[in-house]
């Protein structure tokens, strides 16, 4: 599960740091923008998680295939509930 949830802490800095910047100096642009580089990272995330977790599964190793496709339907999640969490806590503007 490490390995996966590891991977979300790039997609979530970013979510952050673009997010920061978005608030506060109008750049990048749109919060569209924001949310679509996110979500191509979150896509490939997914990518690597799926097919790695399933081939390791099919291989017999259960324990680290199992591990990676729940560390990232956990990360996921958590990147959600903080999400609205920070977005709810932003500043109107």
């Amino acid at each position: 599960m490490g390995i996966a949830l590891t991977g979300h802490l790039p997609a979530s800095g970013l979510w952050l740091l673009l997010f920061y910047t978005f608030v506060y100096y109008a750049s990048p642009d749109s919060l569209f923008m924001v949310d679509c580089l996110v979500i191509l990272l979150q896509l490939a995330l997914f990518a690597g998680c799926a097919v790695t977790g399933s081939v390791m599964v099919i291989r017999g190793d259960r324990g680290i295939g199992l591990g990676m496709l729940v560390g990232w339907i956990t990360g996921i999640i958590a990147l959600v509930v903080g999400t609205a969490l920070i977005a709810y806590s932003a500043p109107a503007t």
